[in-house]
């Protein structure tokens, strides 16, 4: 269950990233993440570092430990784990994905339930209210907006400040997200509407708060652009990088 969680989660991250075309873009960013209490474990706060590289089609991003490629051209996405030099592969079209429950033939009740609640697992509701609220972070006029995820595995509560001073060709997810999510179930006929409300948010992102509900608890985090730039991006960095065997999605379970 925690790696189909991880999927959807990946899923709507990727429906969250800019896309730029034309030009290959580097952005560093960090993120802080209070500390938080879950079942009785207390986790500390830290402080991550992520570099990306966006390019017409395809995107990477590398933190720590692990690395995500996204491949639009070839529609898939990969996971990458540097300390044990593997990589996880999942389709864009992510409904095809997800494993189906071992159902005996005929049991027809039982299948449908099990696809009623995975129609269910899969909502998503989003909505985005700009204020109209501005200020200045670093070098950059941004402008506020606030954004709420919904999902059945909890709420996620998004303040985000963006600028429309950094001069790039940029598109909120548009035409690849629609093709990842329509499939599926319970996600096609919203998709009309969450894409008009991820295009309220005007610009590149430079600071967002967020508030995530886990398991009863808030954790609560802080991502800030430190730094753009463009140039081209090293060659191969959107391949699998040689040596990282290939793993199942659901390995482990």
């Amino acid at each position: 269950m925690e790696k189909r969680r991880l999927i959807l989660f990946l899923a709507l991250i990727l429906l969250t990233v800019p896309i730029f075309v034309h030009a290959d873009v580097f952005l560093k960013q960090k993120k802080h993440t209070d500390s938080y209490q879950i079942m009785g474990q207390h986790q500390p706060a830290k402080d991550e570092f992520e570099s990306i590289w966006v390019a017409k089609d395809k995107i990477r991003s590398d933190g720590k430990e692990h690395s995500t490629i996204v491949r639009l051209d070839k529609k898939v996405m990969y996971i990458l784990d540097h300390a044990k030099k593997t990589y996880m592969e999942i389709p864009m079209d992510i409904g095809k994905s997800l494993p189906e429950l071992n159902i005996p033939k005929g049991d027809e009740k039982d299948v449908a339930a099990f696809k009623n609640m995975m129609k269910n697992m899969m909502k998503v509701n989003i909505t985005v209210v700009p204020t109209g609220e501005k200020k200045k972070i670093r070098n950059w006029n941004c402008k506020k907006y606030i954004e709420t995820v919904s999902m059945v595995m909890g709420q996620t509560k998004m303040i985000v400040w963006a600028t429309e001073d950094i001069k790039i060709n940029y598109n909120l997810y548009a035409k690849f997200a629609a093709s990842m999510f329509a499939q599926i179930p319970g996600m096609k006929d919203a998709m009309g509407s969450m894409e008009r409300e991820m295009e309220k948010v005007k610009g590149l992102p430079v600071l967002t708060i967020t508030e995530r509900k886990v398991m009863g608890q808030t954790v609560k985090s802080t991502t800030e652009l430190l730094e753009v730039k463009h140039g081209k991006a090293p060659t191969g960095i959107f391949e699998i990088p040689k040596g990282y065997t290939k793993t199942e999605m659901m390995e482990g379970e």
